[in-house]
This record gives structure tokens, C-alpha cells and sequence, in this order.
């Protein structure tokens, strides 16, 4: 597996109401034309934030991976300046629900097959497990790097 520049949205949690209202628009979806399945219409955020948001995995930058909590900023002890996220470690790199769009396309096949034995998912190339299959997200300021780092888990 080798690291891929990809692009990724926020999370519609970190959207600005009206951002929100737009990715929950299902006719938007339709007049783009980007052929979102029919599946999707009665809820259009579950789209969005399953293929197009937050990309699961370990990556460098990227937007925060809310799951358990709501959106949770992180701010500098010392300047009190919102801070960036610098790194995620991921205990998988996609799964096997929503987000399993994802997975590399030249993993897909292994992906959605079933049986994987304990241990040997494909999503889990590392095998490196934070907490309960949580992530562990650093964060920095990045104009002042000097500054302590913090983390969350979830």
C-alpha cells in the first residue's frame, strides 16, 4: 500500500448550516449529474459523508474523523488559536459500511469479500489498533510550531 494524494470534504458537521442544507438537498444531487444512487434520496448527507467526507485512514492534514462526539476544536494552551490536525492514525484504512468507497480500487475486491480471518483484514494493512478501532488525531499550530501539540481519540 503507498500513500495517494486524494481529495476529501469536511465533515457536513464542520458545514455551515447553509452548506448543510445544500449537501441535504437531494435535487442538487440530480441536477449535477454525478449519478449518486437512487438509494441515497430519502437521506443525501449519508452520500456525502460516506464518499466524499473525511476520508477514513492514516493521512497527514485532512479533515477530523467525527464519529463519536460532535465536532470537538482543538485550541493552542498557549496563543488560543484553533489548531490544525497534522496527522491521524487510523486503526483501518477503510470500512466495510459507508465508507468502503475508500478502499484503494486495487483493493476493492478484497474488501468486499467476507471471511477475512482475525487479524487479517485488508483494511487494516498496519495492524496498528488505537483503543476500541478508534483514531488518534495530533494537532498542531502550524504558525507556531513551536507551540505544544495536543491529540484526540475517537
Amino acid at each position: 500500500m503507498a500513500p495517494e494524494a486524494i481529495t476529501e470534504y469536511p465533515n457536513s458537521l464542520d458545514l455551515s448550516p447553509e452548506m448543510r442544507l445544500t449537501v441535504e438537498d437531494w435535487s442538487r444531487w440530480q441536477a449535477a449529474g454525478v449519478g449518486v444512487d437512487s438509494s441515497y434520496a430519502d437521506c443525501p448527507a449519508e452520500f456525502y459523508n460516506g464518499n466524499l467526507a473525511d476520508a477514513p485512514g492514516w493521512k497527514v492534514g485532512g479533515w477530523p474523523p467525527w464519529g463519536r462526539t460532535d465536532p470537538y476544536r482543538r485550541y493552542c494552551t498557549v496563543c488560543d488559536a484553533r489548531m490544525a490536525p497534522l496527522l491521524t492514525i487510523a486503526s483501518f484504512e477503510w470500512d466495510g459500511g459507508e465508507k468502503r468507497g475508500w478502499a484503494p480500487y486495487e483493493d476493492r475486491a478484497a474488501a468486499y469479500a467476507a471471511g477475512h480471518r482475525v487479524g487479517q483484514s485488508p483494511a487494516q494493512p498496519t495492524k496498528v489498533e488505537v483503543g476500541s478501532t478508534d483514531n488518534m488525531q495530533l494537532y498542531v499550530r502550524p504558525a507556531s510550531p513551536e507551540h505544544p501539540h495536543t491529540d484526540l481519540i475517537q
